[in-house]
């Protein structure tokens, strides 16, 4: 009788202990559950977790069998191998979050042999999606150098993660249909070495970054493009570089190519300074001193001079007739572009060529047959009453991108740093 008694008082207890057993391990089970979802890693089981140092050190395993990332297919038969491997995420807790991960090597039907897929992870990466998305949101307003040392990360892991988010988002752009474009060139180093933007004034986006400005670099981006795109370009403002007129004329045949006219001043403010400088290898001993400092008051827009700067100009004008001309026809071409309607500015192109020719001014004249050879172009900016002022805005961009990072040796990352800083420069809460 002592014996029944004392077999099921024991089988009592360990029927209690498995209970308890079991409810602890399901209790484990539903924490691991708890803390996976608030790590977002839904289909991952978490371990363990520990500190070391500054940072936060999390076991994770995946649950369920391994999926083929090139078909799709979840991969019942027994993995090849695996191996653990450690990978960055976003920072918690003023510490560093290192999620410790194994991942599974497959031999898929469909041909696949490598490592699994993982939603939340790149393939070869050892950085987490969402921590690339934080780098690459800080990289938009700092420096690759600031965000290296602020998040204590590699240079060169920064510029990868930056060049990659720029792609992925350069991918997921919608096409631009640009109906106007405009074609500048920016000096990207020393030795005359330049790179051509092309950009879409109406749309305030960059089209394009192309290294150098010769009609063979520049041919390669229309040629990209279908000829629809082409056909539908119905405006492209420019300066006079041979090269840009003669691309956009290839390609582009409904296009009407505007000159822009603040070069066409800039060309007429070195005739003027000509003037100015063969008038003072002519001048006398005693005017000698009425010439310094002139140089850039004969340029100055009238609005913008002081009364000082006033009297020692109207001092100049009123010794040397030649520049007073000159000065006065400078005045004159500015209102050829302040016409209300195209056949005014038309008229008033057509009444300051006469004035200027009866001037017989030498440096006036040579500038006279450049706007007669390229009197076409000049018609066209008139009567559309467009400037590439939008495209001459985006060089002092372009300096203050190259200044931040003292310039760039990789000219596809500067390429894909000036897009982003006008077509993706924008962005929103990482927590969105």
């Amino acid at each position: 009788m002592k014996k029944i008694i004392t077999i099921c008082c024991l089988t009592l207890l360990m029927g209690c202990n498995s209970s308890t057993s079991q409810n602890s391990n399901r209790n484990n089970l539903e924490l691991n559950q708890k803390k996976s979802i608030y790590l977002d890693l839904e289909n991952n089981e978490v371990n363990l977790s520990s500190f070391k140092g500054k940072k936060i050190l999390i076991e994770i395993e995946r649950l369920g069998y391994p999926i083929c990332p090139h078909c799709g297919q979840i991969y019942f038969d027994a993995p090849k191998d695996r191996r653990s491997q450690e990978v960055e995420d976003v920072p918690a807790f003023g510490r560093r979050c290192i999620l410790k991960i194994l991942k599974y090597r497959i031999d898929c039907s469909c041909g696949y042999k490598g490592t699994e897929y993982i939603e939340w992870l790149s393939r070869y990466s050892r950085t987490t999606s969402r921590y690339q998305n934080l780098i690459y949101a800080f990289c938009k307003r700092m420096t690759g150098i600031d965000v290296s040392v602020l998040f204590g990360i590699s240079k060169h892991l920064v510029y990868k993660l930056d060049k990659a988010g720029i792609e992925k988002e350069l991918v997921e752009q919608k096409p631009i249909e640009a109906k106007r474009i405009g074609i500048d060139e920016i000096s990207r180093k020393k030795g005359h070495r330049y790179a051509t933007i092309i950009s879409a004034p109406g749309e305030r986006k960059i089209l394009e970054v192309v290294k150098g400005r010769k009609i063979v670099d520049l041919a390669l981006f229309f040629k990209g493009k279908s000829k629809k795109w082409c056909d539908g370009i119905e405006i492209a403002s420019m300066d006079a570089w041979r090269a840009f007129r003669s691309v956009v004329g290839k390609y582009c045949k409904n296009a009407s190519i505007c000159f822009d006219h603040f070069h066409l001043a800039q060309h007429f403010s070195k005739a003027i300074d000509k003037i100015r400088i063969k008038e003072a290898s002519k001048a006398i001993i005693k005017n000698k001193d009425v010439y310094k400092g002139t140089r850039w008051l004969m340029l100055k827009s009238p609005e913008n001079i002081n009364e000082k700067q006033k009297v020692a100009l109207d001092s100049l004008l009123a010794i040397y007739k030649k520049l007073f001309t000159a000065y006065i026809l400078r005045e004159r071409f500015r209102e050829i572009f302040k016409g209300l309607s195209a056949h005014s500015r038309l008229i008033r192109l057509s009444i300051w060529k006469t004035e200027a020719e009866s001037a017989k001014i030498g440096p006036i004249t040579e500038f006279i047959k450049k706007i007669e050879r390229w009197e076409p172009f000049v018609r066209n900016s008139l009567r559309h009453n467009h400037s590439n002022s939008f495209a001459e805005g985006l060089n002092n961009k372009v300096r203050v991108i190259q200044r931040m990072a003292y310039g760039y040796k990789d000219f596809d990352y500067l390429r894909l740093k000036i897009i982003q800083q006008f077509n993706f420069r924008h962005f929103r809460s990482i927590y969105d």
